[in-house]
């Protein structure tokens, strides 16, 4: 059963308006900061502009090394003639909870909150510290938001890790279940960056498989990515495009920074099984943006994985009727709390 605490996070935050056109994500924050308050969770808002408000909050470890919780209080805006439902009040139906944000990306929020609540009531003091950020302006330039953050307050000393969105949705392939983490983006991060992507290329098969083994040796895939890859028209009705698995990624690896996930895929992974025996970890590269791209050009380590249900579908997040299911919520949760867990006494 779904932690009834995490759907009232949830619709007490689907009902604050905090689209990009209202200026209100303070208000979020504010109730976060309520919750956190009553909990007796030491956080901090940060307000750069008026409206533009982020919560930091923090359980302290017995060291200085941070695992940070990320995810976003803003949204898309929405036209309410097209939703069955009002987008800014959360309606509970069918198991599910609708409204803008359920996905993208207030149900994050709630879990991490959910989590945070529960570190603070465990009187085992963990070994690392873990720090939740929820951050604005996610959805437009993350100027006020994340960015702003970074550049102005000490959070990246000691960091050795951010988990946030990007990942997390299921892709049939046979009969297996791939659960996609984001590892990296397609974000150039300076002019002749911006010109490769621009330029067109022709990827013979040699070159295709260099990308490949060489994102596998750097740490961005892992084996079930070539497996996926190499059966990739066997997939189910959501697919991912065979030229995401190599378009633009020597970009990435022409960085060449390792990234050595190897045991967090595989704890991560074992829990997935513990549900599903056909369900496995698929880390990828993908294509657009979020508020990752800011860790990452401080080549900081950085995952998307937000889990959802394999019914869940994703097509409202920006669009009409954004929900998400209890089973995703409590799927996230319980994979997520064991995440956390793990690392949080990880040894850096």
């Amino acid at each position: 059963m779904i932690q009834k605490t995490i759907i009232d996070y949830l619709c007490n935050l689907i009902n604050i308006n905090t689209t990009i056109d209202s200026n209100n994500e303070i208000e979020g924050i504010l109730y976060i900061k309520e919750v956190f308050d009553n909990l007796g969770i030491e956080n901090k808002i940060y307000e750069p502009v008026s409206g533009k408000g982020n919560i930091i909050a923090t359980i302290k470890g017995k060291s200085d090394n941070k695992i940070l919780l990320h995810s976003h209080i803003d949204t898309a805006n929405y036209n309410s003639e097209n939703w069955l439902f009002p987008p800014d009040k959360a309606t509970i139906t069918n198991n599910c909870v609708v409204g803008r944000g359920a996905l993208d990306c207030k149900g994050l929020v709630s879990i991490w909150m959910e989590i945070m609540r529960n570190l603070s009531l465990n009187k085992h003091i963990p070994e690392n510290t873990i720090i939740f950020m929820c951050s604005c302006d996610e959805e437009q330039s993350g100027k006020y938001g994340t960015e702003w953050i970074l550049e102005n307050t000490n959070i990246i000393d000691n960091l050795k890790l951010v988990i946030g969105e990007g990942g997390g949705y299921p892709i049939v392939l046979k009969s297996d279940y791939y659960y996609t983490i984001q590892t990296e983006e397609i974000y150039p991060y300076n002019s002749y960056e911006l010109k490769r992507i621009n330029e067109s290329k022709k990827y013979s098969y040699d070159l295709i498989n260099k990308i490949l083994n060489q994102a596998l040796d750097l740490g961005y895939y892992n084996k079930n990515t070539l497996v996926f890859y190499n059966n990739i028209d066997f997939q189910g009705k959501r697919k991912i495009a065979k030229q995401s698995f190599y378009e633009n990624i020597d970009l990435i690896l022409s960085r060449n920074i390792n990234r050595n996930y190897t045991n967090i895929f595989s704890f991560i992974e074992s829990e997935l099984k513990s549900i599903n025996q056909n369900y496995k970890l698929l880390p990828i590269i993908t294509p657009g943006y979020s508020d990752n791209r800011f860790f990452r050009y401080r080549k900081i380590p950085t995952l998307g994985f937000f889990p959802l249900d394999t019914r869940n579908n994703i097509s409202g997040i920006h669009g009409n009727n954004e929900y998400i299911s209890f089973k995703s919520l409590k799927l996230s949760y319980d994979i997520l709390s064991k995440v956390v867990d793990f690392l949080s006494n990880y040894n850096y």
